[in-house]
C-alpha cells in the first residue's frame, strides 16, 4: 500500500449511502481480515464482517451516547482478554480501515457499549470479548480529496507531540529529518483519536521512541487503549515503509524517566 497517500485520504464518515459494498471489494476486506498484521500475534482474535441488520440490533447500546451509525456493513472484532488486547484491537481495526480506504470504501469507528450485551443482541456465542466495531460503506456526501500540504496546518505541532531527550523539549523538524523520522511523525499526526484529542506524545531518548498517552476525564480506559493501538500502527507503517522494519515492545521500561502523571507509557520501539 501507499500508506502516506492512504492516510491522507482516510476520514471518519458518519452518513452512508444505502447501497451495499460490491461483492469484490467486500471479499477483499474479508480476505484482508484473515491476514492483516497484529500488534501481538499471540492474542487470538475473531474478525467478522456484518450486514446492515446490525444497525437495528445495536441501536441504543452502541454508538456515541447510544446513537448507532447506519451503514451497509460493519467490521466486528472479538478478542481473548490478554495484556494489551485492546491496543491490539485498535491496531488491527485501523489497519482494516486503511485497507478499506485503499479500495474506495469509507469507514468510521463506533463507540462500544457492553460486550456481553452486544453479543446477545447479535446472537454471537463466543468466549471472546467484543473489542471493536467499525462502520463500512460509501460516503453519502461528496468526498473531498486530501492534499499533503495540509500536514502543516494540522492541529498539533511536531514540537508538541515529539520530545527529544527530555519531556517538554520539543523536537525540531530539521533534527527529525536528519534522523529519518520526520515523515513518520508528520503522518502519525493524522491518526484518529477519541474526540480528536490527539492524546499521544513521543519521547526520543537512548535510541528509543517511547509512546505515552494522556489520560483525562473525557475518555475511558478502553478509548485510550484503542487510540494507542492506532498511533502505533501509523508510526510503524511509515517507518517500516521508508526506513526499516519496526517492532513495538509493550513491556515495562526500566529507564528513569520524568513524565507527567496524567500520561501513561504504552510501549517503545528502537529507532
Amino acid at each position: 500500500m501507499d500508506y502516506q497517500s492512504i492516510i491522507l485520504n482516510t476520514k471518519s464518515v458518519r452518513e452512508y449511502k444505502k447501497e451495499a459494498i460490491d461483492t469484490k471489494k467486500l471479499k477483499t476486506i474479508k480476505d484482508y481480515a484473515q491476514s492483516c498484521t497484529k500488534l501481538d500475534d499471540t492474542i487470538e482474535t475473531d474478525i467478522r464482517i456484518l450486514a446492515n441488520d446490525t444497525f437495528i440490533a445495536l441501536d441504543g447500546i452502541a454508538g456515541y451516547q447510544g446513537h448507532m451509525i447506519d451503514a451497509p456493513h460493519y467490521i466486528l472484532i472479538l478478542s481473548e482478554n490478554k495484556p494489551h488486547y485492546i491496543e491490539n484491537a485498535g491496531y488491527i481495526g485501523e489497519s482494516m480501515i486503511l485497507k478499506a480506504t485503499e479500495i474506495g470504501v469509507d469507514s468510521c469507528w463506533i463507540t462500544l457499549g457492553d460486550s456481553q450485551a452486544i453479543k446477545e443482541r447479535l446472537n454471537i456465542t463466543s468466549d471472546k470479548e467484543v473489542v471493536a466495531l467499525i462502520a463500512l460503506g460509501y460516503n453519502a456526501n461528496a468526498p473531498k480529496k486530501a492534499n499533503a500540504s495540509i500536514i502543516a496546518d494540522y492541529k498539533i505541532g511536531l514540537d508538541e507531540m515529539v520530545y527529544i531527550d527530555k519531556w517538554g523539549n520539543g523536537a525540531d523538524a530539521s533534527i527529525l529529518e536528519e534522523r529519518g523520522l520526520l515523515d513518520a511523525f508528520a503522518f502519525s499526526k493524522f491518526a484518529p483519536s477519541t474526540l480528536n484529542r490527539q492524546p499521544w506524545r513521543f519521547l526520543l531518548t537512548g535510541g528509543k521512541a517511547i509512546l505515552a498517552v494522556r489520560q483525562d476525564e473525557h475518555t475511558n480506559t478502553y478509548e485510550q487503549k484503542i487510540d494507542a493501538g492506532i498511533i502505533m500502527l501509523f508510526f510503524q507503517l511509515i517507518v517500516s515503509s521508508t526506513l526499516f522494519d519496526l517492532r513495538w515492545h509493550m513491556e515495562t521500561l526500566t529507564d528513569s524517566l520524568e513524565i507527567p502523571k496524567e500520561f501513561e507509557i504504552v510501549g517503545y520501539c528502537m529507532v
